[in-house]
């Protein structure tokens, strides 16, 4: 019996949650079922990529070594003499710029994965100008493809009814999922974990994990440290870089207990060394973070956004909501934190990774989508 050959399509390998969504699919994918190859428009970033770790699972990659300037006029003819060469039964893009990438080959089915809400997201991404206006074309085009019946799924249950109610369109959800082998729980070693990284031994640590972005919204998780009653016993820690990063670093670089380590290899040393999640995010797919951080055993302190809501649902009592836009609140919702059971919070936020949030989980949902786009044997369609 042949396998079904799967493409998946990416922009490139930079370290961001689309691209650890695919290779967490990857991991557990049935290679006995399927047989995958990855498909890259861009150069990767050489301090900034997960092409390695594509690499280690085996998967072959092929790469249109265009740039993005290239690719706007050139991408669906080189992507389509990629997947001549390929002859998958199925393209999987990762996101809607691949996907227009694949538009030019129409020998196989296309699989779409949606993971933000383009409205929200591309402003940040693309610029206020040029942003607002691909979050029109790309809803357009989604609508088309879907009305000629292209597969298409959400990352979240949140955003398949920002789908449903703005689009009038309801596509299937596969929830993400974190690999749990590379997040564990936080052990007897949290206290030499902070000295080897710098952080306050005494204090209690929140700690934000993204992008610095509008749309991750660092400011307010600072506006509401600053504001705790009991901020001499907490510290805040933010992890990543970006265009926000300096401006932010700039303004409160020197107030007491706000740290910034900036972009850091070694996410998970700083999950285990801390003690609560917070994020303050204004919107999200199904956030990484989030299920990062509660796979390491921290509870979670979040905007009460639907990603939110949707990924504490199964346990509520594994964290808390503060109301998006109120530093105060988040304020005074960080000092009840304070005097809250963390660390039974945090074990049952580990207990809804692991048995609602799991990469093994995802992986099984995306292989049954994939044998039921090809319901038939391939090996049967090919003598047909």
């Amino acid at each position: 019996m042949r396998k079904i050959k799967l493409a998946y399509v990416v922009t490139n390998c930079k370290k961001t949650g689309p691209i650890q969504q695919t290779l967490n699919l990857l991991r557990y994918l049935d290679r006995g079922a399927f047989e995958p190859f990855l498909v890259t428009l861009w150069p990767e970033e050489p301090d900034n990529t997960l092409l390695e770790e594509y690499r280690a699972l085996g998967v072959p990659i092929f790469s249109a070594g265009l740039s993005r300037a290239q690719s706007i006029l050139q991408g669906r003819r080189a992507v389509g003499r990629i997947l001549r060469q390929l002859g998958p039964d199925i393209v999987h893009a990762v996101g809607m710029p691949p996907y227009r990438m694949t538009l030019g080959w129409r020998q196989g089915m296309h699989l779409t994965t949606l993971r933000n809400d383009c409205p929200a997201d591309y402003p940040d991404q693309y610029g206020r100008w040029i942003g607002p206006a691909l979050a029109r074309l790309d809803l357009r085009l989604i609508r088309h493809q879907a009305a000629r019946g292209e597969p298409f799924v959400v990352c979240s249950e949140s955003l398949r009814q920002i789908y449903r109610t703005r689009c009038g369109l309801d596509f299937p959800c596969i929830c993400n999922g974190v690999e749990l082998g590379l997040w564990p729980e936080a052990g007897p070693d949290r206290t030499a974990l902070r000295a080897r990284l710098g952080l306050p031994k005494e204090k209690v640590l929140f700690v934000y994990g993204g992008g610095f972005i509008q749309r991750k919204n660092q400011q307010e998780a600072i506006e509401g440290f600053l504001k705790m009653e009991g901020r001499a016993e907490a510290a805040l820690v933010l992890l990543g870089d970006g265009p926000d990063l300096e401006p932010l670093r700039r303004t409160f670089g020197e107030a007491e207990g706000v740290l910034f380590p900036g972009r850091v290899t070694n996410v998970s040393d700083y999950l285990r060394a801390s003690d609560i999640y917070l994020t303050t995010s204004r919107s999200e797919g199904l956030p990484n973070g989030v299920l990062e951080a509660m796979a390491c055993g921290l509870p979670v302190l979040a905007s009460d956004i639907p990603q939110h809501r949707e990924a504490l649902a199964p346990d509520p009592g594994c964290g808390w909501l503060y109301p998006l836009g109120r530093p105060d609140q988040l304020a005074a919702a960080m000092d009840r934190v304070l005097r809250a059971d963390q660390a039974e919070r945090g074990r049952r936020a580990g207990q809804v990774a692991r048995t609602c949030f799991s990469a093994q989980r995802m992986s099984r949902e995306y292989q049954a989508l994939y044998r039921k786009l090809i319901p038939k044997n391939p090996s049967e369609r090919s003598r047909e």
